[in-house]
């Protein structure tokens, strides 16, 4: 019923990226399709790109490179892929959004319908908000990265939940 996640190096050190599921209907495993993997499949459009880090909501995944850079596919009805609209992607889709220009993500968590990542200091978060679960002070979704404002701290770790979202930071005092 859950999205599985194998990574595996070969000579060259280049990351792949395989995904299975058994969870019928909804499923992007990156393939360009909607069909069921049954077994780990490469995510032959990630190749050549290293992958440092992935994680998987309900029905999205977010991949990290090793170059900061951030790819989503999966289900959007509520932006968790930060593409900037409601669609769905069936490959992976290197986010393009502004918020990111110029920012190198290290972390990556997803929730069932949000997503997060930390770059060099900063949290970004994006997708269903109705608990507040972004950590922008609001209930609005967001279908783009937003930045978290943070004061005194610095970022280490984020975790989100099915409807909220931890971090770990450190303290500058």
């Amino acid at each position: 019923m859950f999205k599985k996640f194998y990574v595996e190096a070969d000579k060259t050190d280049i990351f792949k990226l395989y995904l299975s599921s058994t969870f019928h209907c909804l499923l992007y495993c990156g393939q360009g399709s909607t069909d069921d993997e049954l077994s780990p499949t490469c995510v032959s459009s990630l190749l050549g790109i290293r992958v440092d880090g992935v994680a998987a909501g309900l029905w999205h995944t977010i991949c990290i490179s090793g170059d900061g850079d951030v790819y989503a596919f999966g289900g959007n009805q509520f932006g968790q892929l930060g593409t900037g609209t409601d669609q769905a992607e069936t490959l992976p889709r290197l986010l393009d959004a502004p918020s990111l220009e110029n920012e190198h993500a290290r972390v990556v968590s997803c929730g069932a319908r949000h997503s997060a990542v930390i770059t060099d200091g900063k949290v970004f978060c994006w997708g269903w908000n109705k608990y507040g679960q972004l950590g922008l002070g609001d209930v609005i979704d967001r279908n783009i990265p937003s930045q978290v404002p943070l004061d005194g701290c610095v970022p280490r770790v984020v975790a989100c939940g099915w409807w909220h979202t931890l971090l770990l930071a450190e303290s500058l005092t």
